[in-house]
């Protein structure tokens, strides 16, 4: 519906993809040049919201320290937006919010489990090896995890399947999360290099990279005045405040059958089964919090169910949510409203602003790799 959205990043966005691959491959500085460059952005690396202070409904302001020197600042605004990914603020400002999968029943959701739980998708710690041209030692590793011929993985790297702590808080035990994740990954080379009886293939290979920061996939979702569901997407259902477009799978995670036979309730290898869908324009209902009134959302921490969290989660349709909250923010300031008030009051500002995009105009689609397939007719809805 409004194909300018996702233009932006042609502006920054790597021009190649895929899984644990060098750094170069995801041209971290070209983002960082990229936002240095807008006049209108204040950068504050590595700190963390620690803390929010509200009255009534409105956050006043947010709270945050330092990772490394402790240093505090706050930060006060007539408006704020989440895109934290574990839902911090809104969690901080007391915003609804879920966690886990819902029961079938609540939604009618085909795909959900028959009753809810708090299972997430999990997160990935990903590595790769490199050839050294010659012998390369690698000590006894195994902190208790067992690797045999049976159970280990016998490979070169480490792709997104690497995954782990679907069964674990993914905020509360995320640390202990990491840690397992890169236990097993040191632990099954080290089966490979030293125990292992044909190994001769990783003699010459060293370990080049590990994740020391997981990937995580879902942890809170933030309540909105619209949560989206599977029959929206799959049967593309009509919205008059429809926005961004979604259109990868629905993409859900779970734990590996075959590696649960050998690590009961401590996996760290995931599988999928990839639902294609027609491209769906999900309701800008879904980017604010129902309940804390100046607060916006954007990433993989927005309105919808566990299952509708498979698609929308992926990176550029999360970046098209951070576009449309942007303008969404524009005309609260300029008609001093709320997030709701722009739906309720100003909704065809927002879809004149959705059409006529941000990005620069004519630059060439560099934002071709990574994309999955989609089903070409919309569904039709007996």
């Amino acid at each position: 519906t409004y194909k300018e959205l996702g233009g932006l990043q042609k502006e920054f966005g790597p021009e190649k993809g895929g899984n644990a691959q060098p750094a170069e491959y995801y041209e971290d500085q070209k983002k960082m040049d990229w936002l240095a460059g807008e006049k209108n952005v204040s950068l504050f690396l590595n700190f963390r919201a620690i803390g929010v202070t509200k009255e009534g409904d409105k956050i006043t302001s947010v709270i945050v320290k330092h990772i490394e020197s402790g240093k505090e600042l706050k930060f006060e605004a007539p408006l704020f937006s989440d895109c934290t990914g574990d839902g911090t603020i809104g969690y901080l400002a007391g915003a609804d919010y879920r966690m886990g999968r819902e029961g079938r029943d609540e939604y009618g959701e085909s795909i959900a489990p028959e009753k809810a739980d708090k299972l997430t998708m999990g997160s990935s710690v990903q590595w790769y090896s490199v050839d050294n041209k010659k012998s390369s030692p690698f000590p006894e590793f195994g902190y208790g995890v067992e690797f045999n011929d049976k159970n280990c993985e016998k490979v070169m790297m480490g792709e997104w399947t690497w995954e782990t702590g679907m069964n674990f808080d993914q905020i509360k035990d995320f640390e202990r999360i990491r840690d397992y994740g890169m236990l097993v990954v040191y632990s099954n080379w080290s089966y490979l290099k030293n125990r292992m009886k044909e190994n001769d293939q990783y003699k010459n290979r060293k370990l080049g990279w590990v994740a020391y920061v997981a990937g995580k996939r879902e942890s809170r979702r933030l309540m909105g005045d619209y949560i989206l569901k599977e029959d929206d997407i799959t049967k593309n259902v009509s919205h008059e405040d429809a926005s961004f477009a979604t259109t990868w799978s629905i993409d859900l995670h779970w734990q590996d059958p075959k590696n649960s036979e050998h690590f009961p309730g401590n996996e760290f290898k995931a599988v999928t089964k990839h639902i294609l869908i027609h491209p769906y324009a999900v309701p800008y209902r879904c980017l604010y919090s129902r309940n804390v009134d100046n607060l916006f959302m954007a990433g993989r921490n927005i309105s919808v169910t566990h299952v509708a969290l498979g698609t929308v989660r992926v990176m550029r349709t999360t970046g098209m949510m951070g576009e449309v909250v942007g303008m969404a923010a524009s005309l609260c300031k300029k008609y001093d409203v709320t997030p709701r008030g722009v739906y309720r009051s100003h909704l065809e500002d927002l879809k004149t602003l959705m059409k006529e995009g941000v990005n620069k105009k004519g630059l060439p689609n560099n934002q071709r790799y990574n994309e999955g397939g989609m089903l070409k007719d919309k569904p039709v809805v007996q």
